[in-house]
């Protein structure tokens, strides 16, 4: 199958298949016809047949021109929209293509071949950064600790070393590194940040192991990679998520040295602006910024209109900010100690609440809606506090989209307050899939009933949207709606349902980027998003979701997946 081409006049016509419209009454339909990037008939084969001859007359009559039609017969495939990933970071995506992905890894002897092989091949000078680690993934239980730069030096004495833990909320470096990055035992507590830890070792000494605001530390010693190098990434980066059958993301992306990346992430605006005006990007972005200076968001809009003028490809969507860390690191905010911390550690927020308060509000007053991760209970608390403060503030003002990323874990009573303000929640269902094996050890068994709680949330009324968070996760919408239908038997009255899942990637998704009304469901006059699936979704055992094939992926009319 191929797309159309912008200077072809055609309609494509597929039908004998199930389209899963998730429109308002989730209809289905049998057959829909797409010219150029819209949709313009979906119903039963008559109808839009008729559709079709009355669309070819008036086109006809109007310009003068003929329509060619081309049936496409899928064989009994099932249509869905597009998938929408409301939260990833695409850039730090990007930039870890060019890096050492060590998501694989199940021992420490493992991690010490890759960092030897690494350091073979590298030149004289060049550190090694690898990412994705996850310690509870060892198959031995006894190594499950995140290394620390004696551990580090123990495999790679002699080169730089960063290892940046899967969710990027904690890093190591080795010795070599820690020296040229410049931190020491004396000088150690005057470098850590008010919203991150330089952990110490008894004597006062670094342990090399850095969490939260103080990873930039390490972070900023990154090598750049070319813009070529840069470039075929990207390339890759885009068809990976045609493969999986996204169409649109939410881009989270710092315009400063606001954020978890430090000063690298200074050059993800340049970056992104690169890529997107060269057009190797097929999906379509709506970008929230990091920044403590909500104002320069209206800079940043500006910019992309001189760039893009008025297309909706790339728009901003608003502000993002971190109130918190998150479990893997325990830097996420609770109100009772972790489980398995010694020290009684119940984490810290990166920002306290006035300072949310006072960039909630400037953000709002700027119309500009406000995205906040909060995975910890008591940072989920704050939030929802402060949302209602700034909300109330600002009653006169029209009501902004304003959103919790990840909203981890979450209680009752916070949950019903944020239902009442009308808030949207952005969760990452393969999040289960990553930490299910050790939650519970964390944060006890009564804490988990609350955690990733899909069932109560939909239930409460809240708009609930899917993301993947990549590159921590996998941007796989397939491997998140089995981990939101089965949730690895982890907390499973929380479990939704097919349709559901569909809906937080689709719909939901749309709606939380302020899209709705041009995407998110298969509809007359929507653009035409959508995936090619081999079987029905809704009729797929659901321990085999993961297993469906996606055949095709097209974003506004035009094949994307697989490439001709």
């Amino acid at each position: 199958m191929s797309g159309y081409k912008m200077n072809n006049l055609i309609i494509n016509l597929f039908y004998n298949c199930t389209i899963l419209t998730v429109d308002k009454n989730d209809s289905k339909a049998e057959a829909m016809a797409i010219f150029k990037d819209k949709i313009i008939a979906i119903g039963e084969l008559i109808e839009v047949r008729n559709e079709i001859d009355t669309f070819k007359e008036n086109f006809k009559r109007d310009s003068n021109k003929n329509i060619r039609l081309i049936e496409k017969n899928l064989d009994g495939a099932c249509i869905v929209p597009g998938f929408i990933d409301s939260h990833l970071h695409a850039v730090m995506a990007i930039y870890f293509k060019t890096q050492v992905n060590l998501v694989l890894v199940k021992g420490y002897s493992e991690l010490e071949a890759i960092l030897n092989s690494e350091d073979s091949i590298r030149e004289e000078n060049e550190w090694i950064f690898g990412y994705n680690l996850m310690e509870q993934r060892f198959e031995d239980p006894g190594e499950h600790y995140f290394p620390d730069r004696y551990k580090l030096d123990e495999m790679c004495p002699n080169r730089p070393v960063i290892i940046l833990r899967y969710d990027g909320h904690i890093c190591s470096v080795n010795s070599i590194a820690l020296e040229k990055i410049g931190i020491t035992k004396d000088n150690a507590k005057e470098f850590t940040p008010d919203s991150g830890e330089i952990q110490l070792d008894a004597e006062g000494n670094p342990t090399g192991v850095f969490t939260e605001g103080a990873t930039s530390y390490a972070l900023e010693n990154i090598a750049i990679p070319s813009s070529e190098r840069f470039m075929e990434a990207a390339k890759k980066f885009t068809y990976e998520l045609a493969t999986f059958g996204i169409t649109t993301c939410g881009v989270i992306i710092q315009i400063g040295e606001t954020g978890i990346a430090g000063k690298i992430g200074s050059v993800e605006l340049p970056f992104i602006k690169y890529i997107l005006k060269e057009g190797v990007i097929e999906q379509d972005f709506v970008f929230y910024l990091a920044t403590y200076k909500p104002k320069k968001i209206n800079q940043v809009k500006r910019s992309f209109s001189k760039l893009f003028g008025e297309d909706d490809k790339y728009t901003i969507g608003g502000l993002k900010l971190w109130a918190d860390g998150s479990f893997g690191a325990s830097t996420s905010y609770m109100f009772e100690p972790f489980t398995d911390s010694p020290e009684g550690k119940t984490g810290f927020m990166i920002l306290e609440k006035d300072k949310l308060y006072e960039l909630f509000n400037e953000s709002y007053k700027l119309g500009f809606p406000i995205a906040c991760h909060a995975i910890g209970d008591q940072a989920n608390r704050i939030v929802v506090d402060v949302f209602r403060d700034v909300i109330n503030e600002n009653k006169k003002n029209k009501l902004l989209r304003c959103r919790i990323e990840h909203a981890s874990l979450i209680n009752e009573k916070t949950l019903a307050d944020a239902a009442d303000l009308c808030l949207i929640f952005v969760s990452q269902p393969s999040f289960i899939n990553s930490e299910y094996t050790w939650l519970e050890e964390r944060l006890g068994p009564e804490r988990i009933k609350y955690v990733y709680p899909f069932r109560s949330i939909i239930d409460s009324g809240i708009i609930l949207a899917g993301a993947s968070d990549a590159p921590i996760e996998s941007p796989s919408v397939l491997d998140a709606f089995q981990a939101c239908v089965t949730r690895n038997g982890f907390v499973p009255e929380q479990s939704i349902s097919i349709s559901e899942a569909l809906r937080m990637f689709t719909y939901n998704g749309a709606y939380s980027l302020g899209q709705e009304t041009i995407k998110g469901s298969l509809e007359k006059g929507k653009l035409a998003d959508f995936v090619i699936l081999d079987h029905n979704i809704m009729t797929q055992p659901i321990d085999k979701l993961r297993e469906l094939k996606i055949i095709a992926t097209y974003h506004r009319g035009k094949q994307i997946f697989p490439l001709d």
